[in-house]
């Protein structure tokens, strides 16, 4: 028998399949390359869909699909999807592009603070030479530090200031814009994998579609590689105790009704 909790799992993933229709459909029409990665690459292949206890999705693409990407959002994203600014989103900035639907569904995050809404992350992909593979440099670090940086919206004035500064900066487009297109890229500069992982442009491209529930997305071409350089024996379901959510307590809003979600599913 399904919980309450259960259903609004259920009806947030269904959201966030129409949040990565939309997606698809923008970067169809204006040439953009995008792929799933991360959890959302591992359920496409594992479960032909979401993970089942997974609430979020994740999406890459290299940098100057990343910067376009961001320019035709302005534009093109619609309602009720927004871009994550300072008015929607209460604990910090992030760096990197988040997608947010900002209704039906409340959560508790990590730091204990009830929240609102989904989100689905938009991640850049930076080139590194070939012989910093698996190696960061130390101005690798130094500039990765700073640029992945969030700023508080409330707090210590001048500390925010600062951070705030250093965000509207973009260091992570000034030191990307001098990196040369090599054979090798991990996460961008501003995020806080930057380095994790390294993968190999050609197991990446050409794209080719995965299935994702009752449609298909883009997923790298050599997803195998991809996934085990990430998760190891991805295929290995993880023991109940080693499953990995973002979101506690997630439930139906206050002011939502169960059923007008639900009856989202296609």
């Amino acid at each position: 028998m399904q919980t309450i909790e259960n259903e609004a799992l259920l009806a947030a993933q269904d959201v966030m399949t129409d949040m990565l229709k939309v997606i698809h459909q923008i970067c169809e029409k204006h040439d953009i390359k995008y792929w799933l990665t991360d959890g959302s690459l591992l359920g496409s292949i594992r479960h032909q869909g979401f993970i089942p206890w997974d609430d979020d999705a994740d999406v890459g693409m290299l940098r100057k699909d990343y910067n376009r990407f961001m320019e035709i959002l302005e534009t093109e994203l619609p309602a009720p999807y927004k871009i994550e600014s300072a008015e929607n989103q209460t604990h910090g900035i992030h760096n990197w592009c988040k997608i947010m639907y900002m209704e039906d569904f409340e959560w508790i995050d990590w730091w204990g603070n009830w929240t609102k809404g989904l989100s689905i992350d938009v991640f850049p992909f930076d080139y590194v030479p070939e012989k910093n593979k698996n190696n960061i440099s130390l101005k690798e670090k130094m500039v990765n530090r700073i640029a992945c940086i969030r700023y508080p919206l409330e707090g210590n004035v001048i500390k925010s200031a600062l951070q705030k500064m250093i965000n509207k900066a973009k260091i992570h487009d000034i030191y990307a814009g001098f990196n040369k297109e090599s054979s090798v890229v991990t996460y961008g500069m501003e995020l806080p994998y930057y380095g994790y992982a390294y993968f190999d442009v050609e197991d990446i491209f050409p794209l080719k579609k995965g299935k994702f529930g009752r449609h298909e997305f883009y997923i790298p071409n050599n997803y195998d590689k991809f996934l085990t350089t990430l998760y190891g024996d991805y295929m290995k379901i993880p023991s109940p105790e080693n499953r990995v959510s973002h979101m506690a307590n997630l439930k139906f809003a206050e002011d939502t009704q169960k059923t007008n979600n639900l009856d989202r599913r296609k």
